[in-house]
């Protein structure tokens, strides 16, 4: 394989590292290319008597050493005589690392004696140290810590005469944030050498070309990128109009409703006096009616809310089963509707710091949709204490929900089924995980298609989120 130093334009004469303190970044794509690289490095030194330090990972360096046998070295002996010097990337990198950074007196009392002892044994030669403890730390993801320790590296070049040279997989820099990062590796090194893709064509004029392509491909992006945030700007704010609209209908809607209930009220006492049982039931119907357009009223102020930043706590005292059976009390009619038969399992002195009026809406919200997609089936409540906090679950035996689909019902505006089968906005479990959260606890489904849902909501008895 022809690596890119055996190329005209990187020759041994001309390659930087032949200079003491210089220091030379190398990217790379492919680990084979890598080794190739550095064992060029390394048997050129030898040639004309500089010894080497190697600082890589286990692999690697067996990787180093068989090449470095194939060129005729023997590597034993190399090492028996100092002439070659072979450390673990990553034990020599803990022995200085302190709270995820490179203490630079660590750093100067573990690597320097090595430097010191290999040019004292050449009689005075300069030193050619290979490492990539940087380029673990880039895969770490700590490019702080990388650039401190090129840094550091620079700063010892200054009190021992030796070459070095680093390697980076190119793969470490794809995101914006990388890209400042690459730059900052560049500017830390007197030398950088491109990936294999460019380094190993011998014609200057395809690497010319190379590079303008390269250019137009970097101006492209950087367009794009622009592009992107214009459009992620643009849909910030149509989200903001959204919530803006969803907040003014919800309040332009509660006001008239609210005058629409009482009149209601009212209507249905006059034809209670009058025994009226036609007028009564159809006044029944469109109050249910008006109470359901009160319910999706309240879900887009709550949406408008969430959005915001806006949703509060109000804590008190509470007892859990109790606030489930004054749910279900005041769902009777509903569940009457549903033809759905309720087996309750409720224990005593459930009791916790939560805002009742949020967790009657999450239980609420269960309840209405066991009873939705169960209807015509048993619908089992469950409220339950434990040593980490209290339990509340609902459970049907209805349609159920598939796997796929499990994630996506908490999300906002979404629901499994068809609106044209069921309605409601899909607004309802996504506020249900709003308000648990902010609790500080969790809600989960567990379903199969056609055998039904169990949804469970599990809360610590106090949490700090309140207004």
């Amino acid at each position: 394989m022809t690596s890119a130093l055996e190329s005209p334009a990187c020759s041994q004469d001309q390659h930087p590292w032949r200079a003491a303190n210089n220091h030379v970044v190398q990217f790379y794509e492919d680990s084979a290319f890598l080794s190739d690289v550095v064992v060029q490095f390394l048997d050129g030194g030898f040639q004309v008597g500089e010894p080497a330090v190697v600082i890589a990972t286990e692999a690697h360096r067996a990787s180093f050493a068989q090449r470095l046998k194939a060129r005729g070295t023997d590597v034993a002996r190399a090492c028996a005589k100092g002439r070659l010097v072979l450390l673990d990337a990553r034990q020599t990198l803990n022995r200085f690392m302190v709270e995820g950074l490179p203490d630079w007196h660590r750093f100067k009392s573990v690597i320097g004696p090595v430097l010191e002892q290999s040019h004292r044994g050449a009689r005075g030669a300069c030193v050619r140290a290979y490492g990539e403890m940087v380029d673990l730390l880039g895969k770490d993801g700590n490019p702080q810590a990388a650039l401190m320790l090129e840094e550091q590296w620079n700063d010892l070049a200054k009190q021992h005469p030796f070459s070095l040279l680093c390697a980076y997989s190119i793969g470490n820099f794809r995101t914006q944030e990388d890209a400042r990062a690459f730059q900052a590796v560049c500017a830390a090194h007197t030398h950088v050498v491109p990936t294999e893709t460019y380094s190993r064509e011998k014609s200057e004029s395809v690497r010319l070309r190379e590079v303008s392509i390269l250019q137009q491909r970097a101006q492209a992006l950087a367009a794009e990128i622009e592009h992107r945030k214009r459009v992620e700007r643009e849909l910030l704010e149509s989200l903001k109009l959204r919530d803006d609209f969803l907040s003014i209908a919800g309040h332009e809607l509660k006001t008239p409703l609210t005058a629409l209930q009482l009149q209601f009220h009212t209507l249905l006492g006059m034809a209670q006096e009058r025994r009226d049982e036609p007028l009564k039931e159809k006044l029944v119907r469109a109050r249910r009616q008006a109470e359901r357009l009160t319910l999706l009223a309240d879900e887009l102020l709550d949406v408008a809310r969430i959005s915001a930043g806006r949703l509060t706590l109000r804590l008190e005292a509470c007892d859990l089963s109790a606030l489930v059976s004054e749910v279900l009390e005041q769902s009777s009619e509903a569940v009457a509707q549903a033809q759905c038969q309720l087996h309750l399992s409720l224990e005593e002195d459930v009791k916790g710091m939560w805002d009742r009026l949020r967790l009657m809406q999450v239980v609420t919200n269960l309840v209405s949709n066991a009873l939705k997609y169960g209807a015509g089936s048993p619908v089992e409540v469950k409220a339950s204490a434990s040593t980490n906090g209290a339990r509340v679950s609902v459970r049907d035996f209805g349609i159920g929900i598939p796997l796929k689909d499990q994630a996506r019902i908490f999300e906002r505006f979404e629901r499994a089924v068809s609106s044209q089968n069921h309605g409601g906005l899909g607004l309802g479990l996504w506020i249900s995980r709003q308000v648990v959260e902010a609790h500080g606890g969790v809600i989960r489904v567990e379903s199969e298609a056609g055998n039904g849902a169990t949804f469970t909501v599990e809360l610590p008895y106090s949490h700090g989120n309140s207004d």
